[in-house]
């Protein structure tokens, strides 16, 4: 980070480079330079720099400093580009959204702005780590509660749903605040002494969080850590099956009756398999802790029948399953089908463990609800990259593949029985 100043010591111009000695070098081709550029290097009589930890604390601490003392060259070269502000509004639930200059100057907003920023990208990519840290809303609060998009991405606090007081949310804003201008020690410093009061009032769940927040803001603070186009944030590291094992946990704790302090080990997944309902076969896979487990598969023959009915054949499998209690019982079931595939198993299921269902085009989670809801099943469109929704889809392409294999089996077998 660095700063051309007068000699009056204004500061006329805030820029940041990772390499600061070529750049200032640049600044001496004058004759390749635009009559701006020339402007701003004859006027200024000091330089004076600071060395920070990290990109995103420059990106970051460059717009607060450009919001703060407006140099003159900053803002003269920027109007061309129409600068991206961030506005956190003033209201109960403050929403955070993304406002062109001309936008702030027709609408007036109330409010916090941060910025500018030159590049809508970079501002993207802001917002997606920082939400990360410090989730926020901007669903419209109505009387009918339900969880937006960024719910089960873990990057709302629950406004949606009425699971977050104005004061909790009030205070994670304002850490949000300061992170966003650059205040990363202010912000560190609040999240630890809010981890002690956990701790102490045994709240350790809590706490937990409040340490993962920490660690993360750490990790994008890092001087190797680099934004990048194809930005990938680090899941406090976690691999892809663990993240999706929390997520989905979360899901479930919200629309069923899974205790939040339940662990989700055992997943067990089945499909149906067959041709005019010949040689019908129901698989069942198992995954623990996210990973495939074969020594655990098992196999259906479906005897009863040979007319298509694959409603009845994942009934008479599950039956079937529910008498071999020594096989070790799931935390969840998942059924390759809709709401038909799920009510059927749900007229036979005896155990209290939940049973979701995966649907095609496009996938999506079907989950029954408890009894006293009005609507009986809720039906989650996740984003194709959701961790939940790739677990869910590896054990149904698992299911599909292992039950594939035993209906070729049986079919191959009845050809050359004849």
């Amino acid at each position: 980070m660095y700063s051309f100043l007068d000699k009056n010591a204004k500061i006329l111009y805030v820029g940041k480079a990772k390499n600061l000695k070529n750049r200032l070098t640049s600044y001496t081709q004058y004759s390749q330079l635009s009559s701006r550029i020339k402007k701003l290097v004859t006027t200024a009589t000091e330089v004076r720099y600071q060395v920070l930890d990290s990109e995103l604390e420059a990106l970051l601490i460059e717009a607060e400093l450009i919001h703060t003392h407006q140099p003159f060259f900053n803002i003269r070269l920027k109007d061309d580009k129409s600068p991206i502000y961030l506005l956190i509004t003033n209201e109960k639930f403050p929403k955070v959204l993304k406002k062109r200059k001309t936008d702030l100057i027709t609408e007036n907003p109330k409010g916090t702005i941060l910025g500018p920023f030159q590049s809508s990208y970079k501002v993207n990519e802001v917002l997606k780590i920082a939400r990360k840290i410090f989730p926020w809303c901007n669903q419209p609060i109505t009387d009918q509660k339900k969880a937006c998009f960024y719910y089960h991405l873990d990057q709302c606090p629950g406004v949606c749903l009425d699971l977050i007081s104005p004061e909790n949310y009030a205070e994670n804003i304002n850490n949000l605040k300061l992170f966003l201008k650059g205040k990363k020690r202010e912000v560190l410093k609040n999240l630890t002494l809010q981890m002690r009061q956990f701790s102490e009032t045994q709240e350790y769940e809590q706490a937990q969080i409040i340490k993962q927040r920490i660690q993360y803001i750490q990790e994008v603070t890092q001087k190797n850590y680099q934004l990048k186009p194809d930005l990938v944030l680090p899941g406090f590291g976690l691999n892809q099956q663990e993240l999706g094992i929390i997520e989905l946990k979360k899901i479930l704790s919200t629309y069923t009756r899974f205790p939040k302090t339940k662990k989700l080990s055992r997943i067990e997944g089945y499909d149906v398999s067959n041709v005019q309902g010949k040689n019908a076969a129901v698989s069942m896979v198992v995954t623990e802790n996210g990973i495939a487990n074969p020594s655990e598969y098992k196999l259906f023959n479906i005897y009863s029948l040979d007319t298509p009915n694959d409603y009845h054949m994942m009934k008479e499998a599950l039956v079937r399953r529910q008498n071999h209690p020594e096989w070790g019982k799931p935390d969840l079931v998942v059924i390759d089908g809709g709401k038909g595939q799920v009510k059927a198993v749900l007229q036979i299921w005896q155990w209290q463990i939940p049973v979701i269902g995966i649907a095609k085009n496009p996938d999506r989670l079907v989950i029954p609800l408890p009894v006293e809801k009005q609507e009986k099943y809720q039906i989650l469109n996740l984003g194709p990259d959701h961790p939940a929704l790739k677990l869910i889809q590896q054990l149904r392409n698992e299911a599909h593949r292992f039950a594939k294999k035993q209906w070729s089996k049986r079919h191959t077998r009845a050809l050359l029985n004849k």
